[in-house]
């Protein structure tokens, strides 16, 4: 299966917002509804605010939607406690240390979300492991661009979410509690 990934301005500039908006509407996440309401009602948006980028992962068959992913770039803080002495040298590369607060603050590459679309025949489904490649496709290009060299996101406390993106290369930095949605969240850095 060979697929295209769009820029979703790029998308908005060639179907138009109301049509777009009716491609997003088949987008099905039944295990995140968070995934699916992003990609349904903010994506658009924060896209045209310039506060994320959101890639479409199309079939280049039959255009079908099989994925989407949002990027942003967003000042990173890690606490050097949690951290392996090697991990530490690597960071130390793209960031600072504050003597202070004991933690590293460098600029970073944020995952903001991240999902494949379960609204598509089980044999078109695209796996998580492929839909990296594309995020890294993406990444590599602005990073020979402005720089950087680091990506971070959050994920649900789950162990196949954890097993997932540890598999990915992602080293677990920290944690926090949201209290919006009573939630704890494992944060993760990956160096590229």
């Amino acid at each position: 299966m060979k697929i295209k990934i769009t820029n979703i301005l790029d998308s908005v500039d060639l179907l138009g917002e109301e049509n777009l908006r009716v491609e997003l509407s088949r987008f099905v996440s039944a295990k995140n509804p968070e995934i699916e309401e992003f990609i349904k009602e903010k994506a658009i948006g924060f896209a045209k605010g310039k506060l994320s980028i959101t890639y479409i992962l199309n079939d280049m068959e039959d255009g079908a939607m099989l994925g989407y992913f949002t990027l942003t770039h967003k000042s990173l803080m890690v606490s050097g406690e949690r951290l392996s002495k090697t991990t530490q040298k690597r960071l130390m590369r793209y960031a600072r240390f504050d003597i202070e607060t004991g933690n590293y603050v460098a600029s970073a590459f944020l995952l903001a979300q991240f999902g494949k679309n379960y609204g598509v025949d089980k044999g078109k489904r695209i796996s998580g492991s492929e839909m990296m490649k594309y995020v890294n496709v993406v990444l590599l290009d602005v990073q020979r661009r402005i720089g950087g060299g680091i990506m971070y996101l959050d994920c649900e406390d789950k162990g196949k979410l954890k097993e997932f993106y540890e598999g990915e290369n992602f080293k677990k930095s920290g944690e926090r509690f949201s209290a919006e949605d009573s939630k704890k969240y494992l944060q993760y850095i990956r160096f590229f």
